[in-house]
């Protein structure tokens, strides 16, 4: 019996060192992804798209306690400085992130370097629009002995069963220090990355032909970025284009065909003309989110009096329609598994 009780102890001091090493990986690897739902079109919007150091600000307020479970969110007192949370959350051990040695999830800036391919035109978009890029978190955790004898039966074994077994204020033995590491566990580091893609946005888009305004807040950031492609020195069809548009309009206002004034209003910005002329210095962009409900995604442009509908995808290609195809197979189904864990 003498032998068993501690044996038992032990199994439970185990348990625990298990369960706040899984507690540090949550805090790492479910931090990283909060970083994918950002709107970086909008670096300095708050709240819960609040940028990159209110989502470690946050993270830090939910895993202070250790585990995701019990939080308040606005109680920093109950959540951080309390000791409330160790009573229900351990049997022979306390974790802390203030041991020596521990730490709190964080994470580092991105990485921007991280998917630069070296091309020109690649590296002035990249260079313009790219707000992530590689983010690393990490987290470690430091337990503490409350339960275990140091030592058992030392007449037999001159090998402890346990590190210093500690009394009273948790948070006070944490911050007390260990630099011999006498009394703490440190728990492996967890670490986890993830690469954004910080290009994408957020908000359905529809730009209908014609507009280069981009309409509304999501298809004007769209339509910039397009603009930039378009319109980068580095792209070499845009010179190409300006000659060939020069010699149409020279010779259009030769044969009287154009006037120099609606000539001169395109040349003196990439905006169109004043009676709509296209401007061929800036693009034309045409898109429609599919939504619930839609058929096909199409746009209605008026020709010779009458109502024409365009697809601005591949979703109808009068091919194969091979999207609109995948779509039907997939249905609402991640990746088409109709039953989950089953694929």
């Amino acid at each position: 019996m003498l032998v068993f009780i501690p044996v038992f102890l032990y199994a439970l001091f185990l348990d625990d060192l298990l369960r706040f090493a899984l507690d540090a990986q949550e805090a790492a690897v479910a931090t990283v992804w909060d970083y994918t739902v950002q709107d970086w079109a909008e670096p300095d919007k708050q709240g819960e798209y609040g940028g990159f150091s209110q989502v470690q600000g946050y993270a830090r307020l939910m895993y202070c306690d250790h585990e995701s479970g019990v939080d308040s969110y606005d109680d920093v007192d109950f959540d951080c400085k309390g000791e409330q949370h160790h009573e229900h959350a351990a049997l022979t051990s306390h974790p802390c992130w203030l041991n020596t040695g521990a730490q709190q999830v964080e994470c580092q800036a991105p990485d921007k370097q991280v998917g630069r391919l070296g091309v020109p035109i690649h590296n002035g978009y990249f260079d313009d629009y790219n707000n992530g890029g590689l983010i690393r978190c990490s987290a470690r955790i430091g337990v503490q002995n409350y339960m275990l004898p140091q030592t058992l039966f030392p007449e037999f074994s001159e090998v402890d069963l346990a590190k210093e077994q500690q009394e009273g204020s948790i948070h006070g033995n944490a911050q007390a220090g260990d630099q011999d590491m006498q009394k703490t566990y440190l728990m492996p580091t967890e670490q986890m990355s993830i690469l954004t893609d910080t290009w994408a946005i957020n908000d359905d888009v529809t730009i209908e032909p014609g507009d280069k305004s981009g309409g509304d807040k999501g298809g004007e950031h769209f339509y910039k970025e397009v603009k930039s492609v378009y319109q980068d020195t580095a792209n070499l069809g845009y010179p190409m284009l300006m000659a060939s548009s020069a010699q149409f309009f020279s010779q259009a206002m030769s044969k009287q065909l154009l006037s120099p004034l609606q000539v001169g209003t395109l040349i003196a910005g990439d905006s169109d003309s004043p009676i709509k002329g296209d401007n061929p210095k800036s693009p034309n962009v045409s898109i429609k989110p599919f939504t619930n409900g839609m058929q096909t995604p199409s746009q209605k442009v008026e020709q010779a009096g009458q109502n024409r509908y365009f697809y601005n995808s591949e979703w109808r290609d009068w091919d194969k329609n091979n999207p609109q195809q995948s779509y039907g197979n997939r249905g609402v189904s991640y990746m088409g598994c109709k039953q989950p864990e089953s694929c």
